[in-house]
């Protein structure tokens, strides 16, 4: 019987260890799941900034093209090529800010920390995805400028030359990072901080703060 009744005392005693672990791991979860809420709220907040600009600026891009139609087309074929490429571009830029603030809103941080590990590392590939668009239109913006003159009269041949090599500069650098920019390169610390650039380090940050989860568990 004295037996039995120990038996009896280790089991209540267990369950009681057992609610107190559970009730820890809770309070854990929802501290840690917080802490990388809030790492996300400078991207939220850029994104949203970004949409707010990129669509102001999507607008006057569209004036200009609209304008340079209906009134003058026979324009310089370079300044149609540039304005249309930069503008296509930034809708594309625009249109993927939209996509990684709902795909930010909708992470479950009450979830499991592995689905939670998987949205923000969908996210974060997305991210690199839309960094190699906008660098993308760098080039065209000298080139803009080039598209500026009448090569039918008298031009500045020196102001050409240097635009054009600005133009091949720039060009190098944004085909590199379009190349460069991809998830198995992403130990490369030329991308890593062109990616931390754009709230790449965020992003590093929520996924660190989960860590410390997984580790409690283990």
């Amino acid at each position: 019987m004295e037996e039995q009744s120990i038996q009896n005392l280790w089991k209540v005693q267990n369950s009681k260890i057992e609610q107190v672990i559970q009730l820890n791991t809770k309070i854990l979860k929802y501290q840690v799941s917080q802490r990388s809420r809030k790492a996300l709220f400078g991207l939220k907040a850029e994104k949203v900034t970004g949409l707010v600009f990129g669509t102001i600026y999507i607008a006057i891009l569209a004036t200009i093209l609209s304008y340079t139609i209906k009134n003058q087309p026979f324009t310089n074929p370079l300044f149609m090529l540039s304005i249309g490429a930069i503008f296509l571009t930034n809708i594309k830029v625009v249109l993927d800010y939209a996509k990684h603030l709902v795909m930010a809103n909708q992470i479950d941080f009450s979830g499991p920390v592995v689905s939670i590990q998987q949205e923000l590392s969908n996210l974060k590939l997305n991210l690199i995805n839309n960094m190699r668009y906008w660098y993308f239109q760098l080039p065209f913006y000298t080139l803009l400028q080039i598209g500026f003159i009448d090569f039918t009269g008298e031009f500045p041949m020196a102001w050409v030359v240097i635009q054009g090599c600005f133009t091949l500069l720039l060009a190098s650098i944004s085909g590199w990072i379009f190349i460069r920019m991809k998830p198995k390169n992403i130990a490369d610390k030329k991308v890593n901080w062109l990616i931390n650039l754009a709230s790449g380090k965020q992003i590093d940050k929520a996924a660190k703060h989960l860590e410390e989860l997984k580790s409690y568990h283990l």
